[in-house]
Order: structure tokens, then sequence, then C-alpha cells
């Protein structure tokens, strides 16, 4: 599992030839026995604690699961503990919601995870347009996706202007295979489209307006070539099962509307970014880090096209993070030491907790994920015999009985239990 996952990270990085020789196979193997320990610890530990406690209760599956995550995650490095308690609170806090709601708790709202995005876009952007505001990572990602010309201080170095000769060249390229007059009627219009009006104080070099629907375009085009990607992928397993109805599942893949929504998604962000700061300046003669902040919350709303808890509660969760070790920096907030142990372990065992006794309210993905780990033990739990706990155990597969050897119990689906 973590082998291909290592490798293209390795090679999307461009790592030397002496990580893939001396440090790539070890930390697959290292995060391996971490998965494994994991998945073994909890099964063990399960048995364990029902013979201390003599039964099962409702939070039987708590703790043997916050035990198991504190041992296996001790075991991988430390530079990745920060990333899997981010990831796993997520999916945690995803269940937790989801908990609420089966129980009536909560209600659910419409567009609540486009709501949670937009606030956290706006303020995401309102430090992506102060000086020192984000770590350089983040920075560089966020960079990525709207361009180096909203930073408050833009380097030569990575300024969008500097490779300009490029992209020209690599623009009028596109239209070599075309009539002479076609090419350069197109490449006139593309000019005049250019040379429209542009506020002093943008640093990008052309129109607004080109500014805005040139970066919106290059974005829809990425999220759309990343979409069919990943069908792509997924798809390689079919061609080993059956190759011959391979290219026609293939295509019926590809021809569908929904893997325009992604690119949607990523094109209407930039773009409405792109607008609404070059609109205020305009309009206030001036620039500054707030309007990122309004900025971000409009252009938060085109998670309408995608519309993804998980996308949304990840952002929440890695803006809070970046937040909190702001409060450390600057002595507001207390330093936890092994923080990220405790998080991952409680988090881990609020999801194995669903998983033995919720698992309509696990994230469907993380649920495969489970059988998977388990190979298909969570799969085979008798849910039935927990729905006296009042929790609709047995809701995803309500007639299911396990075919129970009679040399050790003789119980039986019409009871008594």
């Amino acid at each position: 599992m973590y082998a291909p996952l290592y490798l293209v990270t390795a090679v999307l990085r461009r790592k030397n030839k002496d990580y893939f020789l001396k440090r790539l196979l070890p930390e697959i193997l290292q995060s391996t026995l971490f998965l494994g320990t994991n998945a073994f610890m909890f099964i063990a530990s399960f048995c364990v604690w029902r013979k201390i406690l003599g039964g099962f209760f409702l939070f039987s599956s708590f703790l043997p699961a916050f035990c198991a995550s504190v041992c296996a995650i001790s075991i991988e490095r430390k530079k990745r503990r920060g990333l899997l308690a981010l990831y796993i609170t997520n999916v945690a806090v995803e269940t937790l919601y989801r908990m609420a709601l089966s129980r009536g708790i909560v209600t659910e709202r419409k567009n609540i995870e486009v709501l949670l995005f937009s606030v956290t876009s706006a303020i995401y952007m309102y430090f992506f347009r102060m000086k020192n505001g984000l770590e350089k990572s983040t920075l560089s990602a966020i960079s990525f996706l709207v361009g180096y010309d909203e930073r408050p201080q833009v380097e030569p170095h990575v300024s969008s202007t500097e490779s300009l000769p490029r992209k020209e060249k690599s623009f009028l390229g596109t239209f070599q295979c075309l009539p002479k007059w076609l090419e350069q009627a197109l490449s006139n219009l593309h000019q005049r489209f250019r040379k429209g009006p542009r506020h002093h104080l943008c640093r990008h070099t052309h129109s607004c307006l080109a500014y805005t629907l040139e970066g919106s375009a290059v974005q829809f085009g990425i999220g759309c070539a990343a979409q069919i990607g990943i069908i792509c992928l997924t798809s390689l397993p079919r061609l080993l099962k059956e190759p011959k109805t391979f290219l026609g599942h293939l295509a019926r893949s590809l021809w569908k509307k929904d893997n325009c929504y992604l690119g949607a998604f990523l094109g209407s962000f930039v773009g409405i970014f792109r607008l609404i700061n070059c609109l205020l300046r305009w309009l206030r003669n001036h620039d500054e880090a707030f309007h990122g902040l309004i900025a971000g919350f409009l252009a938060g709303w085109s998670l309408m096209w995608y519309k993804s808890v998980t996308v949304a509660l990840y952002m929440t969760l890695k803006l809070v993070e970046i937040l909190y070790f702001k409060g450390i920096a600057t002595g507001k907030m207390p330093y936890f030491k092994s923080a990220d142990v405790l998080i991952y372990s409680i988090s881990t065992a609020v999801c194995f907790h669903a998983g033995v006794f919720e698992p309509h309210n696990i994230r469907p993905t993380y649920w495969r994920f489970l059988l998977r780990l388990t190979k298909n033990r969570m799969g085979t739990i008798n849910r039935r015999l927990c729905d006296v706990f009042g929790v609709n155990s047995s809701k995803m597969n309500p007639n299911f009985w396990p075919n129970y050897d009679p040399q050790y119990t003789n119980i039986k689906p019409e009871g008594p239990w």
C-alpha cells in the first residue's frame, strides 16, 4: 500500500539517487509496520479488554483502539505523525457529526460544508496577503493556485512576469498548425485582450480581465486533467481483470460532465479571487491584506461545483493547526509534547469505535479501508447483537448472521440473546 505512494511522492519531489537507494525502502517498511501494528493490536486488545471487563459495552471498542493506536503511532516516523493526526482527525470529526445527525442532536444544514470552506478560505487568503502570514510550504501551494502577484512582496525569481517570454512563445506555438492568416488573427486578438485597462497597484503585467480569465482557464484545465488522470489510474485494475471491456468502460467513465466539476471549482475559485482583488483596487485605489479576506470568502463559494465535506474539514483543521502554532510562536498558546500522538490515538479510537458499532456513520471510503486493513474481519461482526445499545448497528446489513460453530455456542438469530 505504501510502496506506490512513497515512490510517486519521491518522483514528484525529485528526490536524489541517495534517497532511493538508502531511505525509500526503510521508510516504506516502517510505515507498513505502523499500519500492520495498528490493525493487529486493535484486534488483540479488543479480546484482552473483553476478558478484563467481562463482556461488551457500548464503548468496549474505544479503549482497545486507543491503546493500539498509541503503540502503532510510536513506531511511525515523527515527521509523519502530524500529517496522520490531521488526516484521521478529519475523518473522526466527520464521523462524530454523522453520529450526532443519526441521534437527532443536530440537524443537517444545506451547503454547510460550502459555508465552512468559505470562512476558512477567507482566513487563509487574509494570511496569504499578509507579510509572513503563512509558512513557506502553505504559501507556495496557495501561490501555485492563485498566482504570485497577490503576495505582499513578489520576489523576482518567482514573479509571474519573469516567465512572460516563455509563456508568450508557448501560447503562439499552439497556433502553428493553423493557416498563417488565422494564426496572425488569433495572435492579434490575444494581444489586444491583454492590453486592456490595469490598475497601477496591480502587480500583474497584463489587463485585469486577462489576468482573471487566463488564471481561471489554467486552473480549469489542471482540475479537469487531474480528474481524468484519477479515473485512468483507478481503471487500471479493470484492464487486468476484464481487458476486453476496458476501453469501453474507460470511455464511458471519461464521457461524464462530472469530470469537469473539479476544474470548475478550481477555475472559478481563482477567477473570483483575482477578480475581487482587482475590483477592490479599482474601487478603493488602495491595496491591503483585508482584500484577501473578502476575495477568499467569495471565492470559497466555488465549492458549490465540487461539494466535499472532506475538503472543507481538511482545510479547516489545517487552519486550526496553523493558528495554534502561531499562538505557540507568540506565547499565547501552550505547547503540549506528543500532542500529535494523543490526537491521532483519540481520533483513531473514535473511528474504530464507529467501525464496530456504527459503520453506517463512517465515511464510505474509510470503511472500505478498514475492511481491507482487517481482511474483512470488521464486516463479519454480528452487529444484530449490538442493536441492544440503540445505535442501529446492523443498519448496513440487517440480515447478516455469522455461521457459528455449535461446539462453542448455540446462539441463534431468533434469540434469546
